[in-house]
């Protein structure tokens, strides 16, 4: 991974190398966590990509569901439960990947939607036999209302139309959870998620690398990928340790009164990337109180572009509105597949793009697009992937988690928590008991 910000992020070294004196400590303390496995830490989903324990479990559990004719894997999870694995799935598979042969296909069921339940149903009940698919659930406290919900509603249907489809199914949650209790309870295929790591960080764990390996996607690949993003995320050299500086840079423009944090992707099919540390972000730091108890309402508020697309509808406002953004784009260049041929259909209509590829299409919009920043004087800084394959995923998703951990404690609040979701949650429980 490619991180440049020195000609563009408009701070100075001197700045970040004072944040990073702040964060000595804090620094010391992830090496120390990072050089064990006992989920002892509320950081400790640093642990996940050398707990090799896990790792065995994980391709275990994927061995009993696999079958010849797997076709779909359904995931019923929100939130973190479920994004950890879209963003890898996506990435790998592509924007488009209900419309290409690879198989099996994941099928996320992320919110309460009729719509989502018939149509996922409809493909399911279409199958040839209950090999054709798997339903995985995730749940760290066993009791999400939107997981229990949609899982229940479609295990009835599936019931209507195959009979006992209990084999079909696994769940992820915590050792503790009354869902565990109840997978065990009727024989259901499970996996724990280590008490300390919750959703948002939890991509690592059983929640992300089940539904990714059954998805064929290399998550040895992925693991390591994100074992050397823990290296450098704890090193003390500023070159290597790019979540220290990211996190620094993003604490610099919130005080210059950027509250708005933009990553712009320039693929679609990073776009579940974005949604991911949308959330990984706004749990992290949005905050009511800090750890002192102070009531501060800190945050910074994510937000997902996509080029080039979005340069067609916000790049007004980016360039020409109000200075509150600090932007984050974020590319990989993957070879020249499809290209604008040398005879146009409709010649004239737009110069200097014959013989030329797609990509170098792209490659040109993104040169464009930092000229334009750049004259604008709006700060931004480069993540270019490498290709995007599981092993550069890896490293990206660990960097970013590590990031929010720095921000955090610069910050002064609790990475881990998320005390305001539970204000929805109650209410849910309490209008639910009414209707």
């Amino acid at each position: 991974m490619k991180f440049e910000y020195q000609k563009s992020a408009l701070v100075t070294e001197e700045q970040i190398n004072a944040l990073a004196e702040r964060l000595e400590p804090y620094r010391q303390h992830l090496s120390d966590v990072a050089e064990r496995i006992d989920y002892a830490e509320p950081e400790s989903s640093i642990q996940l990509p050398f707990d090799e324990d896990l790792i065995t479990r994980v391709k275990k559990l994927a061995d009993t569901l696999r079958t010849p004719t797997l076709q779909y894997v359904v995931v019923v999870g929100i939130g973190g439960s479920n994004l950890g694995a879209m963003s890898v799935y996506e990435a790998i598979a592509g924007s488009m990947n209900l419309l290409i042969d690879r198989l099996p296909k994941l099928l996320f069921l992320d919110t309460i939607s009729d719509e989502r339940m018939t149509a996922v149903t409809r493909q399911l009940v279409n199958a040839s036999t209950i090999d054709d698919f798997a339903i995985i659930a995730i749940s760290k406290s066993g009791g999400t209302t939107e997981v229990i919900a949609n899982m229940e509603a479609l295990w009835h249907n599936l019931e209507e139309h195959y009979g006992d489809v209990s084999g079909r199914f696994a769940v992820v949650t915590g050792e503790h959870s009354k869902l565990w209790q109840a997978a065990e309870n009727r024989a259901i295929q499970k996996i724990s998620l280590p008490d300390p790591v919750g959703g948002r960080y939890s991509v690592l764990s059983a929640a992300g690398l089940l539904p990714i390996e059954l998805a064929k996607i290399d998550t040895d690949q992925l693991l390591q990928g994100a074992r050397e993003a823990v290296k450098d995320g704890v090193s003390k050299d500023l070159s290597k340790n790019h979540a220290l500086v990211s996190a620094s840079l993003n604490l610099l423009h919130l005080q210059a009164e950027r509250s708005m944090h933009n990553t712009f992707l320039f693929s679609p099919k990073l776009e579940s990337l974005g949604k991911w540390y949308r959330q990984l972000m706004g749990e992290s730091i949005g905050k009511e109180k800090d750890l002192d108890g102070h009531t501060v309402h800190a945050g910074i508020t994510p937000i997902i572009s996509i080029g080039s697309t979005d340069l067609h509808s916000m790049a007004q406002l980016y360039y020409g509105g109000p200075d509150d953004k600090f932007t984050n784009l974020v590319y990989a260049f993957e070879g020249n597949v499809n290209e604008v041929p040398a005879h146009l259909q409709l010649p004239g209509l737009v110069k200097e793009i014959q013989r030329k590829s797609l990509e170098q299409i792209m490659t040109a919009i993104i040169g464009g697009v930092k000229a334009a920043y750049e004259e604008k004087k709006r700060p931004f800084i480069s993540i270019q992937l490498e290709s995007i394959t599981p092993k550069e995923l890896g490293y990206y998703l660990q960097f970013r988690m590590i990031e929010m951990m720095y921000l955090a404690k610069l910050m002064n609040v609790n990475a881990f928590d998320q005390p305001a979701v539970e204000t929805y949650k109650t209410a849910t429980q309490n209008l639910l008991k009414s209707a």
